[in-house]
């Protein structure tokens, strides 16, 4: 590959892979607070059972 191609897709890429770091963390951190337990873990009865209205 040519070494300028390089030199420019090299921290190109860094950037990109940081990014997707960064977004894929906070996404998989902030999902278990946001719903109040982890995906696929049954949700407490007190939390299901509550008959809630949006009104």
């Amino acid at each position: 590959m040519n070494t300028d191609l390089q030199n420019f897709l090299r921290p190109l890429a860094q950037v990109i892979g940081a990014t997707l770091f960064a977004v894929c963390t906070v996404a998989f951190v902030s999902m278990p607070y946001a719903l109040g337990h982890f995906p696929g873990e049954p949700a407490l009865l007190a939390q299901a059972s509550g008959a809630r209205h949006m009104t």
